[in-house]
């Protein structure tokens, strides 16, 4: 823990507006929050988008041509 502590002492993990709130108490309670929150989301938006383009290409694979609406398949073969 105490490598950790070294490693992020020193980063400004929050912006100056945020990061000027709480240095008074000596918390970087802004900056803590910001890389909790982005630890959370990016893995998460990364999953959201790998399991539509799987979806999709499975869809594309697997899909059964005989109940394709006939008129976006016309309107799709002109292009």
């Amino acid at each position: 823990m105490q490598m950790f502590h070294q490693l992020t002492s020193n980063l400004h993990l929050a912006c100056q507006a945020c990061r000027g709130a709480f240095t008074h108490g000596g918390k970087d309670a802004a900056g803590w929050a910001i890389i909790v929150m982005l630890c959370i989301i990016i893995p998460v938006l990364a999953m959201i988008g790998f399991f539509i383009i799987r979806i999709a290409k499975r869809q594309k694979a697997l899909a059964d041509h005989q109940y394709d609406d006939p008129f976006l398949t016309a309107y799709n073969s002109k292009k």
